[in-house]
């Protein structure tokens, strides 16, 4: 997915994504090649990279960050890119940021609050905007007349402002738009710097005096009107390309008709128009959804992929098998939901069919419908959106679905009737994802209607002594299935002789905060670790009494946690990987910055290495050194 692209006076191309990386071209595309990082936190999308005309080398990028009131920042690179700092406007929501062409170092920052602009490119900020205006906020686009610095040209989620004097005021130029139109983008004609082009989600507009009136082009089909992007070819200045949800859109008569050139199924976020040779019409760069980069070099006509380089996988999950060291699982999105399979502790893949059968019939499983997956006993199990299970036994090359069964209660009889016999009945597993654990020939899953222990026949049980009902957060069980833990409804449950009879202690934090549970046993003790949004803790007495771990692992959402003989990870939402050599009693960050993502499984390999699925910088190998 491409957020932002950007190029320098020299055709350099860079890219932002979702995750504050930025990548970088130097032959127009054709390759791409990993740069660096903008800030050290997760989610910052990057909305806009710019190039110094004056050094190419020094770089500045808008960026907010997806977590809810996060803010962002502008931030700056001195070394084209490969390392960042935050210049300014910290804590705001960049949405929109764009250099003055008749003066570099000025730069013009839209977010939500209002309007910025700093005069040293990015060193010091002042607010131009009216403080606190209840319609000058949510800026979405900035444009600059090319002639006057001091005009400047903004769009809202509420219609479009021009500032004459550098923002000391403001005029809304509505006139000829319809009302309440959310402005994406705005662009300055490079011919005629009168005439700008905007567009809005009632569709895209034309002025031809500074914005004082708009007409409004016709010839884009209203499902296509979510314009996210305009850009216009320098040296023919009638083609105007729009960049939308449903396509890219060309006009070859400055909006006076249109043509989609692109599958309609096309989200284009971004474009660049490079500078064309021999007189012929620039390279059209696209950064979209899905598609990635794709260019053309007929002014639009037709598209190819240019992605090399730019790979950007999501590892949603990372599985080990249970039974068959080296043999692993590994759902990701790479231009759609993929399933990947490993026989050699991940050194090669290969897509993992999703033939299915049920009761003679054929089907295909889709990837893009697996909620979840785990390692069973008895091969790989995959749960469904709609909440169905399938399995994969181990030495089958087809999936069956996997009907979960437990006896019914006879119905009471009549005084002069004989009870009916139990029979066999299927069953509603829980609408969330269940916390399933194994045993080493069974599972241990939550129902709505209570705890069940299910083999691989589907058979299953109730586990009577954890009752009925309630929100289940956590499943700890033995190999051998008799020693037993559940966290529910606030408490923490324990069984010794495989769910028949449990006792209960209090949580020391709240239900919804425990994420996994997990048991160690030594030859001097016997600890239980819960797994929180606020960090790690243990007991060490049955669950009477806990403790916070600290001494290096912060307080942070502690998402993974994998427990070898000679090591112990940890993995945090938004703080990285953790190792621990002393079983859990000092750690040290495995990761560095640049690494840093939400990760989504750990593995360790025969060989010793650790493999660490991420969803921001795909598949890591961990070695670690004695």
């Amino acid at each position: 997915m491409v957020v932002s692209l950007g190029a320098s006076p020299t055709g350099r191309l860079y890219l932002g994504t979702t995750d504050g990386h930025v990548f970088v071209s130097t032959d127009g595309a054709q390759t791409w090649e990993i740069r660096g990082r903008v800030g050290n936190r997760l989610g910052a999308v990057v909305t806009r990279v710019i190039a110094d005309p004056r050094d190419e080398r020094r770089l500045s990028a808008a960026v907010w960050y997806q977590a809810a009131h996060a803010g962002g920042g502008v931030f700056r690179s001195e070394d084209a890119g490969q390392t960042w700092s935050l210049a300014g406007l910290s804590g705001e929501e960049v949405r929109a940021l764009e250099a003055a062409p008749s003066k570099p170092e000025q730069l013009v920052a839209g977010t939500r609050t209002g309007v910025f602009r700093s005069l040293d490119r990015g060193k010091n900020w002042s607010r131009i905007s009216p403080s606190g205006d209840v319609e000058l906020r949510n800026v979405d686009s900035v444009a600059i007349d090319p002639r006057d610095s001091e005009t400047i040209y903004v769009g809202t989620y509420h219609l479009p402002w021009r500032t004459s004097d550098g923002g000391k005021s403001w005029k809304p130029i509505t006139a000829g738009i319809i009302d309440d139109s959310d402005i994406m983008s705005l662009r300055v004609d490079a011919a005629a710097p009168d005439r700008l082009y905007m567009s809005a989600c009632s569709g895209i507009y034309r002025s031809d005096n500074q914005g004082d009136q708009w007409i409004k082009l016709q010839g884009i089909p209203y499902a296509a009107r979510r314009t996210q992007a305009i850009a216009q070819d320098g040296a023919f200045p009638r083609i105007i390309y729009a960049g939308t949800t449903k396509g890219l859109w060309v006009t070859r008569d400055a909006g006076e008709s249109w043509a989609r050139t692109t599958p309609k199924d096309w989200v284009v976020n971004s474009m660049v128009v490079l500078p064309g040779r021999g007189g012929r019409p620039g390279r059209v760069v696209l950064g979209t959804e899905g598609q990635g980069v794709q260019i053309s070099d007929d002014a639009g006509a037709t598209f190819s992929g240019a992605n090399r380089g730019f790979s950007h996988v999501v590892v949603r999950q990372l599985l080990g098998d249970r039974s068959e060291a080296g043999h692993l699982l590994m759902l990701m999105e790479q231009g759609g939901s993929q399933i990947r399979e490993s026989s050699d502790d991940g050194k090669s893949w290969a897509p993992l069919s999703l033939s299915a059968s049920e009761r003679g019939k054929h089907t295909e499983l889709r990837a893009d419908q697996i909620r979840e997956a785990y390692p069973a006993p008895w091969g790989w199990l995959l749960q469904m959106q709609d909440g169905s299970f399938w399995v994969r036994e181990h030495g089958k090359q087809a999936w069956s679905q996997w009907n979960l069964k437990l006896p019914l209660p006879a119905r009471r009889p009549a005084a002069n009737k004989a009870a009916r016999p139990a029979k066999e009945g299927k069953i509603q597993p829980h609408s969330a994802i269940p916390p399933i654990a194994f045993t080493k020939d069974s599972a241990v899953l939550p129902s709505a209607e209570g705890l069940l222990l299910c083999i691989s026949s589907g058979l299953c049980r109730w586990l009577e002594g954890f009752g009925r009902g309630g929100e289940v957060r956590a499943i700890w069980v033995s190999a051998d299935g008799e020693e037993m833990g559940i966290v529910k409804d606030g408490k923490l449950g324990l069984s010794s002789d495989g769910g028949e009879t449990t006792s209960w202690q209090d949580l020391p934090v709240a239900n919804e905060k425990v994420l996994w549970l997990d048991v160690h046993e030594s030859s001097a003790t016997k600890a239980m670790y819960l797994g929180t949004t606020e960090g790690l803790v243990v007991s060490q007495d049955g669950g009477v009494h806990w403790r916070k771990v600290a001494s290096g692992l912060p307080a942070g959402r502690l998402q993974l946690w994998l427990r070898a003989s000679s090591f112990w990870l940890a993995a945090e939402s938004d703080d990285g990987m953790y190792l621990s050599i002393d079983q859990g009693n000092s750690w040290s960050r495995m990761d560095r910055d640049s690494e840093r993502g939400h990760f989504a499984g750990l593995v360790a390999t025969k060989d010793g290495t650790i493999l660490a699925g991420s969803q921001n910088e795909g598949l890591l190998r961990i070695e670690l050194v004695p």
